[in-house]
């Protein structure tokens, strides 16, 4: 540290022979420092040093070791718990990377910052840095499955804050994306969350010409378990029998066990059939209870 902090203020003598301060130099030792720091668990030390490198670097113009020393930095603010810090020098990773047309590598590090908001439950900022990470992705031609994932994630959470509209947008395009090649497999599952949410949104005219789509979209999922379960949700709400809708989860949870997303929409659904009182099919917390 010592040693580059000299080199930031030279002498006359060393300026006139050298042709004047070496940052690229600067930046390398405070690198060095910052590994040393890092490797005897120094993390507060450790940021400042790859943070004096970063600067160093873009005074050098080099911008990837500058983006370099960010993430660096980034990682050390991690484990120092230092949340914010960490998301200020992961963004100022992405903006050089996305400056330098590095779209992978911006890709990953603003994904990174999505699931560093997941992990600290801020689902508004997570599903935020999510779709900005899709877009990001999206930009190079072999990271469509990285922005495929990314944009999935969005409409998860979408559907957690109850925006169904854009998590059936989401749901249905990638669909549409994946119907060749070996993504075709998952059209189905993209197909049933989609009309899951269209029957939590409550509008069972749209589900009805959704339905129809997704038939014509995917010409066998007229015969598959999941679009039956759909169909039997939907005559379940529409006659308001909360009979026919249970007989439907469980018929379905028996034979692909529901994860914890579409139990969550399922009841979400079933409480828009309740007329009042305590009408069974519940858990203590309001969760189904298939047993």
């Amino acid at each position: 540290m010592a040693e580059a902090q000299r080199k930031l203020t030279p002498g006359v003598w060393e300026r006139l022979t050298s042709g004047g301060i070496r940052y690229d130099e600067v930046g390398e030792l405070f690198v060095k420092a910052g590994n040393v720091y890092k490797k005897d668990k120094q993390f507060d030390e450790a940021v400042n040093a790859f943070v004096k490198a970063a600067d160093a670097f873009v005074q050098a113009n080099s911008a990837h070791d500058a983006a370099t020393s960010y993430v660096q930095a980034a990682h050390c603010a991690k484990n120092a718990n230092n949340t914010s810090a960490v998301v200020d020098f992961l963004q100022r990773a992405v903006d050089i990377y996305t400056d330098e047309g590095k779209f992978s590598m911006a890709g990953k590090h603003q994904k990174e910052i999505a699931e560093l908001f997941e992990a600290e439950k801020d689902t508004e900022n997570a599903m935020k840095a999510y779709k900005l990470a899709a877009e990001t992705f999206g930009n190079e031609n072999n990271e469509k499955a990285n922005a495929r994932a990314c944009l999935l994630k969005v409409a998860m959470f979408a559907s957690e804050l109850e925006d169904y509209t854009t998590a059936i947008d989401i749901f249905e395009q990638v669909a549409q994306d994946n119907l060749e090649g070996l993504g075709r497999f998952s059209v189905k599952e993209y197909l049933l969350k989609a009309g899951m949410c269209k029957l939590a949104s409550g509008d069972m005219v749209s589900m009805h010409q959704a339905l129809d789509r997704y038939k014509d979209m995917l010409y066998t999922f007229a015969r598959d378990r999941e679009c039956k379960f759909l169909e039997d949700v939907l005559g379940a709400c529409e006659a308001f029998d909360l009979d026919a809708f249970t007989r439907a989860v469980v018929d379905f949870d028996s034979i692909t066990p529901l994860d914890p997303w579409k139990t969550t929409i399922l009841t979400r659904i079933r409480k828009g059939l309740q007329s009042g009182g305590d009408l069974g099919g519940e858990g203590e917390d309001g969760t189904l209870d298939l047993k």
